[in-house]
């Protein structure tokens, strides 16, 4: 219902030919963000395929696997996570961002241990609600939206590439960064962020794992 009253919403704003924010972002264009995004959403719902998810499932099958190096990898994280606070706390934000982000690849190392085909199905999910975004989209004109689109379309053919190399833990990042990226896509499009990549991994790696 949520979703139909958001696209319901859109067509009578585009069609009423919405004026623009002091960004530069037309208030049409804000409403097809929400709609799009609501999309995101439900794909990554349905699929599993956001960082929220993951981290549950993987708390949830550890309480009772014995998967050796699936808890490795988590002290792994864990040990990164103490050298990252010690790191801030004597004020190098520089290396406090280096430890972060191998804790969350450390994290992302167990997810894969635990669930082997993490990478296709996260990147499967991407391609789908870019595919469902598209279609939703049709002709109206959302040059934000579709900037970022290309932008996710470009960050898949980077995880394919990892994913084929042999580098799953980059490909499972990539993937989840997408995704991520077009879960917040209303904050993208109305802050006029350009900076899509940094923001979706901090947030990311800010989730309590």
């Amino acid at each position: 219902m949520r979703k139909h009253m958001t696209v319901a919403l859109a067509a009578m704003l585009v069609a009423a030919g919405c004026s623009q924010d002091p960004t530069g972002v037309s208030s049409s264009e804000l409403v097809l963000a929400q709609g799009a995004q609501v999309i995101a959403q439900d794909v990554a719902a349905t699929t599993g395929a956001n960082v929220e998810g993951w981290w549950q499932r993987l708390r949830d099958t550890l309480r009772t696997t014995d998967d050796p190096e699936a808890r490795a990898f988590l002290d792994s994280a864990a040990a990164y996570r103490d050298s990252a606070r010690a790191a801030l706390a004597a004020g190098d934000t520089t290396t406090a961002r280096s430890y972060r982000r191998l804790a969350f690849r450390s994290v992302l190392a167990a997810v894969i241990e635990i669930f082997p085909n993490a990478p296709e199905r996260t990147g499967l999910a991407v391609d789908q609600a870019i595919v469902r975004i598209e279609r939703y989209l049709g002709g109206r004109d959302a040059p934000r939206i579709r900037a970022i689109l290309g932008h996710v379309t470009g960050l898949r053919a980077s995880a394919d590439s990892a994913f084929a190399a042999g580098d799953k833990v980059t490909a499972l990042a990539l993937n989840l960064r997408g995704m991520q990226i077009l879960h917040r896509l209303v904050e993208r499009i109305r802050d006029a962020r350009e900076d899509h990549d940094e923001v979706a991994d901090a947030e990311m790696q800010a989730v309590n794992y």
